[in-house]
């Protein structure tokens, strides 16, 4: 027997008979009409995420793995897409909901945010989408959350602010039922993530009502010297763990100065004038919890350079008079528990948001 499914019009309540189906390989999802592409797209628009894999981990989770052409390398390392359903999505189908995009940091998949972080659990109750892309491929250095100035590297076309910002909140909005304007949009994101979800919010400011970053780099430009610790890190991650060279998501430093303001979240912070915006940061200092980590002399060197950079978006927002909620603690390093004390803190801030606007 064999066939094809429209796994568009399937969701939670068929799952184990979906795995059923699948490891019997009685279903395709190439076998309709030559295309892998996921949900009824017109035939003169092909979608430009196509399905490679799809899984239900529980009745609120599943897990895609895509590619696009604008990242060439998804061709052969597809990238994670996991999608966190409110209780009872089936339930209700007439029903939309909000979204929180949810973006990792460096050497992470999108795989953190279910297995490192309670986002599960901590969104049980709450009438919330919650989309998380990789930003990596399979936890390399990832891509910065940009569209690479050198397009010619061993990764080829390298758009990862495409993918994040317009091919995946259409596929997203087309496939699931979300209130699909900025009223029910945010983006979130930490670390390496930070500086993605805050640098899309004020690029993109129609997409996104609100906007927060965890322990994330959010001056990459503004500041002299957070421009310089932005330059020294990133070009390290480049090449000590991509393996390309040290400017190739920004450009040159000099030669392309206009390009690193351009995504820079603090020289771009006037954008965020009508988005609710909320920063997580610690000093770097250990709690009791910390002391037997064995890496803690990295979580705390980094979250540090990160508080610093923190403090450059805050004196940038202060300059151009933009409100931004300020979470700041005295202990905290870069480690796992804080974000979750992020999260627990910032999502009824969220759904305030969502309920009431700004």
């Amino acid at each position: 027997m064999s066939g094809c499914l429209d796994v568009a019009k399937l969701r939670i309540g068929t799952p184990r008979l979906l795995w059923l189906m699948f490891m019997l390989g009685s279903v395709s999802l190439v076998g309709c009409g030559g295309s892998s592409d996921f949900g009824d797209q017109p035939d003169s628009a092909p979608a430009a995420i196509h399905v490679v894999d799809m899984s239900y981990e529980s009745d609120r989770v599943e897990r895609y793995l895509v590619s696009t052409a604008s990242l060439d390398m998804s061709s052969s390392i597809p990238l994670r897409v996991n999608v966190i359903l409110p209780t009872g999505y089936d339930r209700n189908p007439a029903h939309r909901y909000p979204v929180l995009y949810a973006l990792p940091g460096t050497s992470n998949t999108a795989d953190v945010w279910l297995n490192n972080i309670d986002t599960i659990e901590m969104t049980e109750s709450l009438p919330l989408i919650v989309v998380i892309p990789d930003g990596t491929f399979d936890a390399d250095g990832g891509g910065f959350y940009t569209n690479w100035v050198d397009q010619t590297t061993s990764r080829g076309v390298a758009n990862w602010e495409t993918f994040h910002t317009e091919e995946l909140v259409d596929w997203i909005d087309e496939n699931f039922r979300t209130i699909d304007d900025r009223s029910g949009r945010a983006i979130v994101g930490i670390s390496q993530g930070g500086f993605g979800s805050m640098s899309y919010a004020a690029r993109h400011p129609e997409l996104y009502g609100a906007a927060a970053s965890f322990s994330g780099a959010v001056d990459i430009y503004y500041n002299p010297i957070c421009h310089l610790g932005a330059v020294t890190l990133i070009s390290a991650i480049m090449t000590g763990l991509n393996g390309v060279q040290p400017f190739a998501p920004f450009g040159d430093p000099v030669n392309d100065a206009d390009n690193w303001q351009a995504h820079d979240p603090g020289s771009l912070v006037s954008n965020l004038a009508e988005t609710k915006v909320d920063l997580y940061t610690s000093t770097g200092l250990p709690g009791e919890s910390d002391l037997t980590d064995p890496a803690l002399a990295g979580t705390v060197a980094v979250e540090a350079v990160l508080h610093a950079s923190n403090q450059c978006f805050r004196q940038a927002a202060e300059a151009a008079g933009i409100d931004y909620g300020w979470h700041s603690y005295t202990v905290g390093t870069h480690a796992w528990n804080y974000a979750n004390r992020s999260l627990a803190d910032y999502l009824p801030r969220l759904m305030e948001f969502f309920e009431v606007g700004r």
